[in-house]
């Protein structure tokens, strides 16, 4: 006889009942969902307000000005002024920007927006900022390049090459100077250290006669169309006196600072092989007394090169150098106006060896001087020798 459900534990089905309430007490895990996808504005929006019908008229009138000005414009500008269109058209006639600006985090609250724009704004303009300096860079190369070429070419039709050959160059840089060039050079002399000398003068752009004055007390002048700086001088006698084969090229202002009877303390140096590079130093040797905000400002800028170049520099304000000229081609000149910290670091930087020797900077004999005022001096000397040592 079999023993009844209850003898054997209860109701048919009541364990089955207890294993599935077992079963259904367990946490049951929802299957894993696909990622649902992000919500998509509409393209285009709702309306056509006056504001967006105005940012495509714009566009319109942009790209067709690049298009009828695509033979006259770069092509980097034509690229520049297409893209622009094409960015003022997504703007007004798409809800592209919304979604842009809502996909980096920028919503509709607290201005957020219109920081997002602002943005935006500010990294383009930076783009156009640094694309407008390298431009500016290149044209002023260029047109060194061509104040160069033209003088060279001159100079060359003219038959000068010949007179520097293997001769002492003295190459000075002349602007509006027609009370001071006469004299500077009657007081230089035929020949320094047994070596003939040859003078060049380089007219910047001068409006006084300076270059006439020049010619007629018999130096050779190479004429500038426009006043492009004291550097931009001193770069085209480097390369007219480079070419021309000259043996040594000193250089000193137009005026009557530096002493053409102190010559030899630069030559004799470079001449016996010590050095490539002598350069004048007014700390060494002597200088009329200077506004005391200028005198301060050498004191720091030396200490200031002697600390970047590792090397000890008393004086990296003076221009009254020998250089040696097969060295000339060795050094990347850029500077218009603060070229002679731009120079002494060059050559540090090039390992091309150099020592100062003392000489004396005496007031100049008429007229003012053309270095702009005393801030400004320094911060466009301070940016000369930064530039220099970082490039």
């Amino acid at each position: 006889m079999r023993p009844s459900p209850s003898a054997r534990g209860g109701r048919p089905g009541a364990r089955v009942g207890a294993a599935r309430g077992v079963r259904a007490a367990r946490p049951v895990y929802p299957a894993p969902a696909v990622f649902p996808s992000l919500p998509v504005a509409d393209l285009f929006p709702e309306q056509l307000t006056a504001l967006r019908a105005a940012g495509l008229v714009l566009a319109v009138l942009v790209a067709a000005f690049a298009f009828l000005r695509r033979h006259s414009l770069r092509n980097g500008d034509v690229l520049i002024l297409l893209s622009v269109a094409l960015a003022l058209a997504l703007v007004s006639g798409t809800e592209l920007l919304d979604a842009l600006l809502r996909a980096f985090s920028f919503k509709r609250e607290n201005g957020t927006r219109i920081v997002g724009v602002a943005v935006f704004a500010i990294l383009l303009l930076f783009f156009l900022v640094v694309r407008a300096l390298h431009q500016g860079a290149r044209m002023q190369r260029e047109l060194s390049e061509v104040l160069e070429g033209l003088a060279w070419e001159r100079f060359r039709r003219d038959g000068h090459p010949e007179r520097f050959r293997g001769k002492v160059a003295v190459l000075i840089p002349a602007y509006n100077e027609a009370e001071n060039i006469a004299t500077v050079l009657e007081r230089i002399p035929d020949e320094v250290c047994g070596q003939p000398i040859a003078v060049l003068v380089v007219d910047d752009g001068s409006r006084d006669g300076t270059g006439d004055i020049a010619e007629e007390a018999g130096a050779v002048v190479a004429r500038h169309v426009i006043n492009r700086g004291g550097g931009a001088a001193l770069r085209t006698g480097y390369r007219l006196l480079s070419q021309s084969g000259a043996n040594i090229v000193v250089t000193l202002d137009a005026d009557g600072q530096h002493l053409p009877s102190e010559m030899h303390r630069l030559v004799e140096p470079v001449l016996k092989g010590e050095v490539d590079v002598a350069h004048g130093s007014r700390v060494l040797g002597e200088a009329e007394p200077n506004a005391f905000a200028r005198e301060l400002g050498i004191i720091f800028f030396n200490r200031l090169v002697s600390f970047i170049t590792r090397t000890k520099v008393t004086d990296c304000s003076n221009g009254y150098r020998a250089v040696r000229a097969s060295v000339l081609p060795q050094l990347v000149l850029r500077q218009e106006q603060f070229h002679t910290s731009e120079f002494m670091i060059e050559a540090i930087k090039r390992g091309i060896p150099a020592k100062e020797v003392p000489v004396t900077v005496a007031r100049r004999m008429h007229g003012h001087s053309k270095k702009p005022a005393v801030l400004r001096y320094g911060a466009g000397f301070a940016n000369a020798i930064v530039r220099t040592w970082l490039r």
